[in-house]
């Protein structure tokens, strides 16, 4: 709680939650999920948005926060509870403070609320589910493991790690009916609300498309990560003389090859490996005749452990790495030497935030010539970039199904195309050309723009809204 506690103050600022945000804030005013307005994650996300919404997050930011803190407190006590099932009290303890240690620290996206993060929770409620020996139990999990799935698809290979506690008898046959019953009532939602349809014809292609194009083009890499994944579980299944060991020769490399599905060296993609990580880490401590001196060789390792899960894979597909978390361990210290500052009075608010990126005066500025320039009720933004808060800045939705031009954007079949047909229609009033691959400058011309003069990003601003739109 000490680590993550500047997290609490923080600025919205990162474009992941607030694409969620986006998305979540357009579906509660009707607009249809993926048919309405557009993203490639699966539905769980934006589900729980919509919850954070319905408790202020649009208009408080701390509401995020604290919910990313939940998780992580949620994924600590779980990964304790599991390790208890298998282990001695003193390795259980460990691991459950190095899931906590490392979900919090900055450098790794600790203060972020992203897919993997919240379906850490509901994946390690599973898994301790399955340990209880009960038929109810059994089912629960599967269920939770379904739930996990429909908010990070690359959990079904953590999911393996429930045949260790749930064996080869009645209790799988009852996880998988839970699971089955869970993944159901996910897509009998997504048909309520008229997004089972783009769900299936966008969303299902955009994803692959996507784990293509991080994979250099080619499933041949993930292929063979998955090929060395299973050689070393079934090797570790074979040398394996306890449950602790059965557990971890599963749920180790089943949670590597889903953090590394996509090796875009993203390092929130870490989360997913990091309470498999302690959990083995705490079981090589124990061994360890002086085990507190140890702890802290397990938290660096750990770290280092969670940064190789991330650099490796895009290592073996590309050949190069290049891992740019949003704060290095070099920015550690000023990241708590900024918030130290703002909450001793030594800064101020703008002082504070500005120390973010993408905050850094730019967009405060941005929406409020955005909101000076406004002529009718039901306008209409467009941002062409990766600078999703605008929408809620502004509190003006986006003009296209597209609120952001980031590169599931990009993997989406004729996304480009139907952003210039609304861009040379006239649909957006207000257009946000901040950043991102793509020249829509023709486009923006085709459509009568015209250059909104002194905004901190290109703006621009549509003569009269097109009679198609």
């Amino acid at each position: 709680m000490l680590i993550r506690l500047p997290s609490l103050s923080e600025p919205r600022w990162h474009p992941d939650d607030g694409l969620f945000t986006v998305v979540a804030w357009a579906t509660s005013k009707g607009i249809p999920l993926y048919a309405g307005i557009f993203d490639n994650s699966p539905p769980g996300i934006y589900w729980l948005y919509r919850l954070l919404l319905l408790l202020g997050a649009d208009r408080y930011h701390v509401v995020v926060q604290l919910a990313a803190t939940l998780a992580v407190a949620a994924a600590a006590l779980l990964t304790f509870e599991i390790t208890r099932q298998v282990a001695q009290p003193w390795p259980a303890v460990l691991a459950g403070a190095l899931t906590g240690f490392a979900l919090s620290v900055p450098t790794l996206d600790g203060d972020l609320l992203n897919v993997e993060l919240a379906a850490l929770p509901l994946f390690l409620a599973a898994l301790r589910l399955a340990f209880t020996g009960r038929l109810p139990g059994a089912f629960l999990a599967g269920a939770l493991l379904g739930l996990t799935v429909a908010t990070r698809p690359s959990f079904a290979f953590d999911g393996l790690a429930l045949l260790v506690p749930l064996s080869l008898d009645r209790r799988l046959a009852a996880a998988a009916a839970g699971g089955l019953t869970a993944l159901v009532a996910v897509l009998g939602m997504l048909w309520m609300e008229g997004s089972l349809a783009a769900f299936v014809q966008l969303v299902l292609p955009a994803e692959r498309a996507y784990l293509l194009w991080a994979n250099g083009g080619s499933l041949a890499p993930v292929l063979a990560r998955l090929g060395t994944f299973a050689v070393v579980a079934g090797l570790g299944l074979g040398a394996a003389r306890t449950p602790a060991g059965r557990l971890l020769a599963i749920w180790l490399p089943a949670s590597l090859a889903g953090a590394s599905l996509a090796p875009r060296e993203l390092t929130h993609y870490a989360h997913e490996a990091i309470p498999a990580l302690a959990f083995g880490l705490a079981l090589l401590a124990a061994r360890f005749r002086w085990r507190w001196a140890v702890i802290p060789a397990a938290a660096a390792s750990l770290l280092l452990a969670a940064q190789l899960t991330v650099v490796l894979p895009a290592w073996q597909t590309a050949g190069r790495s290049a891992w740019a978390p949003n704060f290095s361990y070099a920015q550690a210290p000023a990241f708590y030497g900024n918030w130290f500052a703002y909450m001793t009075g030594g800064k101020s608010w703008q002082s504070y935030s500005e120390w973010f990126p993408g905050v850094a005066g730019r967009r405060p500025l941005e929406a409020e010539l955005l909101r000076s320039q406004l002529q009718t009720d039901g306008s209409r933004l467009l941002i062409l970039g990766d600078q999703p808060w605008l929408y809620l800045d502004t509190g003006l939705l986006p003009a296209t199904p597209y609120p952001s031009t980031n590169s599931a954007f990009w993997r989406s079949r004729g996304a480009a195309g139907e952003t210039r047909q609304a861009l040379r229609k006239g649909c957006a009033q207000l257009v946000v050309y901040s950043d991102g691959p793509g020249d829509w400058l023709p486009d923006l011309e085709a459509g009568g723009y015209q250059p909104v003069e002194g905004a901190p990003w290109a703006t621009f601003q549509a003569k009269e809204r097109g009679p198609a739109c």
